[in-house]
């Protein structure tokens, strides 16, 4: 118990209460419907983050913690230099390290396996706007990644600001199909349209 909080009083459930949500329990999208429902929005959610020299056991059980797969690597002024994925700590990357420099598995840190800010691959936010559910599907299928970045770009000073991200377990949920299986095929946009229409 924390010293000075009392505990709350006890309410015992009905079957059937109704759960209050913005738009039902299971708010599915579709492909046609605009590609920003399915962007996590940094103005809205904080990204989670992890020091550069934090090992990656530590990485993986905050990884846990959170319910998220990707964390963000900052430097000291809080500016981004990397991402590390639970795809990253769990595959051949840290243990090809480990057998190749000797370093034990449990003394790797994040830094030594994260992939680096200029070799991450994102979208530009004017882009995102324009595009539907089915584009970032298949942008993700086709670039091979679980996650994208989504960058605000200021035309004048050509200075980018990470505004959030795309993940295809994010888009699973919501769709409600795994968008990562082979056998689920994301159609154009304009193939829906005629679906649809």
């Amino acid at each position: 118990m924390i010293e000075g909080y009392s505990v709350l009083s006890h309410i015992p459930l009905k079957a059937g209460t109704p759960c209050h949500t913005p738009a039902g329990l299971t708010p599915l999208v579709h492909v046609d419907e605009p590609a920003a429902r399915v962007m996590t929005d940094f103005r809205q959610v904080t990204p989670v983050t992890i020091e550069p020299g934090s090992r990656i056991t530590t990485a993986l059980d905050k990884m846990k913690m959170t319910g998220v797969r990707l964390l963000f690597v900052p430097d000291r002024d809080d500016h981004i230099i990397g991402i590390i994925t639970a795809k990253d700590i769990q595959g051949e990357r840290p243990v090809r390290l480990a057998q190749e420099s000797g370093v034990l598995y449990g003394d790797i840190s994040v830094e030594m396996i994260m992939t680096p800010l200029e070799e991450i691959i994102a979208v530009d936010l004017k882009s995102v706007e324009a595009a539907r559910v089915g584009h970032i599907v298949n942008t993700l299928r086709s670039l091979e990644r679980q996650h994208t970045l989504v960058v605000e770009v200021d035309r004048s000073t050509d200075q980018h600001i990470i505004r959030g991200m795309f993940s295809t377990t994010q888009i699973s949920k919501l769709l409600g199909q795994d968008i990562t299986d082979p056998e689920y095929a994301v159609h154009s946009f304009a193939e829906v349209q005629r679906e649809l229409g």
